[in-house]
């Protein structure tokens, strides 16, 4: 056997140390990308039921369109809204989205006319409290037809 060949069989300590690092290093950074990524399920969750929530807002709207037009500012229970389609819209809502509060501002229909009880434009805040902040989302609509 060659006196060099005698000398490289295997790995040493070095590269073996070497090699753990660099795949320590590996596994650091992946860890950290699941942490950032851990989070997005739970909000994702939020947007659906907030949509989900916006949705049913203005199917009670237009479900008692006499109450056109409307205006509620940061209502956070079912006693402050105005009409009994929104309290009961209001509760079954809240339980999915805690600290809800809700902001409702009618204005023109789509075609610049005032609102009425057959046309009107409707702003929807919504605010809810997610994982230690405040959120909130605006929703625009239209209930009933010009």
């Amino acid at each position: 056997m060659r006196p060099d060949r005698r000398n490289q069989r295997g790995m040493g300590l070095i590269e073996d140390m070497v090699s753990l690092v660099i795949f320590s290093i590996g596994l650091l950074a992946l860890a950290a990308l699941y942490i950032r990524s851990a989070p997005q399920p739970a909000e994702d969750s939020d947007v659906l039921s907030i949509q989900a929530a916006a949705t049913g807002a203005f199917s009670a709207l237009a479900a008692d369109s006499a109450a056109l037009p409307i205006s509620v500012s940061q209502a956070s229970t079912s006693g402050a809204m105005p009409t009994q389609a929104l309290a009961q819209w209001f509760q079954s809502a809240s339980p999915g989205l805690p600290g809800l509060s809700v902001s409702i501002a009618s204005g023109p229909d789509e075609a610049g006319n005032a609102c009425s009880v057959q046309s009107c434009g409707v702003t929807l805040t919504l605010a809810w409290n997610q994982m230690g902040e405040t959120r909130s989302q605006e929703f625009n609509g239209q209930i009933g037809f010009h």
